[in-house]
C-alpha cells in the first residue's frame, strides 16, 4: 500500500523562497504548530541542549487545561499538530489522550520519538485512533555511532521497536512511519547500507548533519582518533554553514512551549522569541501580534544579525563534510 505523508501538501504551501511575498499572502492562523508536552528527556545526548544540561528555563508536563485551550482554538481551523521540540514527548502520561482528542476534532498529528518508550501496547494505541505521522530518531547509522552521541547502547532495540510497530500496523493506512538520522563523519555506504537496512520497514527515511556546535569534545565516548576526526569535523562545519534562503518559521507556525508560552523559533530553548502566553493570549492574536510581525520584517528582509538565535542560525540539511 502506498502511503503519502499527511504533512506533505502542509509543507508544500509553505513558500521559503521568497520572504517578501510570503509576508504580503501571510495567512490569518499558522499553517500548523509544533506542541511541547514536556522538555524533560529519558537521553542526555551530547548535541542536545537538555542532554547537556545546557538549557536553563524550568522544566515541566503540558497540563491538560494548556492543551485543552489550544485544541478548542485550533480545531476550528483544522490546524495540524506537531509533538515535538524539545524533551521526549512519549514520557508524558497523557500524550495518548491528547492525541485522541485532537485526533476526535479532526486534527491531523505527528509525533517525533526517540522510540524507547513505546511498547507494544501503546503502538497499538496508536493505530487504533489512527495517528497520522510518526518519526523515529536515530543517531548515526550504526551501534557504535548512535552510543557516540546519545549515550545510550539503544541502537538495535530501536530498530526492533520500528520493525514491530510496522508488522503491527498490517494493512492500516496510518500511521505513516517516518526514521530521520543524523551523522557526523560516517561514510556514503555506512549511510547507504543503514538506509537500505531500515527503508523496507518504514515509509520515509531522512538523513541530515549533526548540529555540532554545543558537543563538548571532551565528554564524548571515543577514541583519540575519531575524537580527532570529530574536531576536524566541527571545525569544517563551522566554515561551511549555509543560510536559509527564507527561514519559514516565523510565516508558517508557532512553537509552544510545556507551560502555555509560545515562541517564534522552534530552535528557541531558552526563551529568547517568547511572543505570547496562551494563559494570557489566544493562538490567533499571537499569531497576528506586533512581536510576531516585527520578527517577519526583520527576517524578510535578512537582518539575521539583529536576532541572537537567528545570526547563528543555518541550514545544516545542507552541510556537507
Amino acid at each position: 500500500m502506498k502511503r503519502i505523508n499527511p504533512f506533505k501538501k502542509i509543507y508544500d504551501t509553505c513558500n521559503v523562497n521568497n520572504s517578501r511575498e510570503v509576508l504580503n499572502k501571510l495567512p490569518q492562523f499558522p499553517r500548523y504548530i509544533d506542541i511541547e508536552l514536556t522538555n524533560h528527556c529519558n537521553y542526555k545526548c551530547l548535541m542536545c541542549p537538555v542532554g547537556t544540561g545546557s538549557m536553563n528555563r524550568n522544566q515541566g508536563f503540558m497540563s491538560e487545561a494548556i492543551f485543552n485551550k489550544i485544541l478548542d482554538e485550533i480545531k476550528l481551523y483544522k490546524t495540524p499538530l506537531r509533538f515535538i521540540r524539545w524533551g521526549e514527548p512519549t514520557i508524558h502520561n497523557e500524550y495518548i489522550n491528547y492525541i485522541k482528542k485532537a485526533k476526535e476534532n479532526g486534527v491531523i498529528c505527528h509525533v517525533n520519538t526517540n522510540g524507547t518508550m513505546l511498547e507494544e501496547k501503546q503502538m497499538k494505541k496508536l493505530i487504533d485512533i489512527k495517528l497520522d505521522s510518526i518519526k523515529f530518531s536515530f543517531q548515526g547509522v550504526d551501534r557504535k555511532t548512535y552510543i557516540e552521541m546519545r549515550n545510550k547502547d539503544y541502537f538495535d532495540n530501536l530498530i526492533e521497536n520500528i520493525k514491530k510497530l510496522y508488522d503491527i500496523r498490517k494493512d492500516n493506512y496510518y500511521p505513516y512511519i517516518q526514521v530521520s538520522t543524523t551523522i557526523t563523519y560516517e561514510s556514503k555506504e555506512m549511510v547507504e547500507k543503514f538506509v537500505g537496512d531500515i527503508e523496507q520497514y518504514c515509509d520515509m527515511t531522512n538523513v541530515g548533519r549533526t548540529i555540532l556546535d554545543k558537543i563538548n569534545i571532551e565528554k564524548v565516548n571515543l577514541n583519540d582518533s575519531d575524537k580527532a576526526r570529530l574536531i576536524e569535523l566541527k571545525r569544517k562545519q563551522s566554515s561551511s554553514k549555509k543560510r536559509f534562503n527564507c527561514c519559514p518559521e516565523v510565516f508558517d507556525k508557532l512553537s509552544i512551549n510545556w507551560d502555555g508560552t509560545v515562541t517564534a523559533c522552534c530552535s528557541d530553548y531558552d526563551n529568547l522569541m517568547i511572543v505570547g502566553d496562551l494563559k494570557k493570549n489566544s493562538l490567533k492574536e499571537i499569531w497576528l501580534s506586533e512581536k510576531m510581525n516585527e520578527y517577519r520584517e526583520i527576517l524578510s528582509e535578512k537582518k539575521y544579525e539583529k536576532l541572537e538565535l537567528c545570526k547563528n542560525c543555518y541550514d545544516y540539511m545542507s552541510v556537507q563534510t
